[in-house]
């Protein structure tokens, strides 16, 4: 039976590989920097996340605690930027069902940091 940190550690997996998948399809369908509606920085951002992503998905997969650190800034950069921009185009949690989904994410990675990073083995 495995472990549960190796079970925090695959939710995180398959979260972040399901992120880079959309953030992959975005740049497939709009090219390199696809979110024309939001200032160049957001969209920077957002493209980033295409590397990012898979980046900490490999660190986790191999144990790395780089892995946890990274994904911990993802979350904690992606949850407070996306929410200041929900926030400035008059939205809110409730129209949103991907912000309110990320946030949750960010509460069990928050949960799940210090596990994973006391697991090396």
């Amino acid at each position: 039976m495995r472990s549960v940190s190796s079970w925090l550690r695959l939710a995180c997996i398959l979260c972040l590989a399901g992120a880079a998948l959309n953030h992959a399809a975005d740049v497939w369908r709009g090219g390199w920097l696809p979110y024309g509606y939001a200032p160049l920085w957001l969209n920077a951002f957002w493209t980033s996340l295409t590397i990012l992503d898979p980046l900490a998905a490999t660190l986790l997969w191999r144990r790395s605690p780089g892995g946890v650190w990274l994904l911990l800034g993802i979350m904690l950069t992606d949850v407070t930027v996306n929410l200041r921009f929900s926030l400035h185009l008059g939205s809110t949690l409730e129209d949103s069902a991907a912000l309110l989904a990320q946030i949750l994410f960010l509460g069990f990675v928050l949960g799940a940091a210090p596990t994973l990073l006391r697991d090396r083995t």
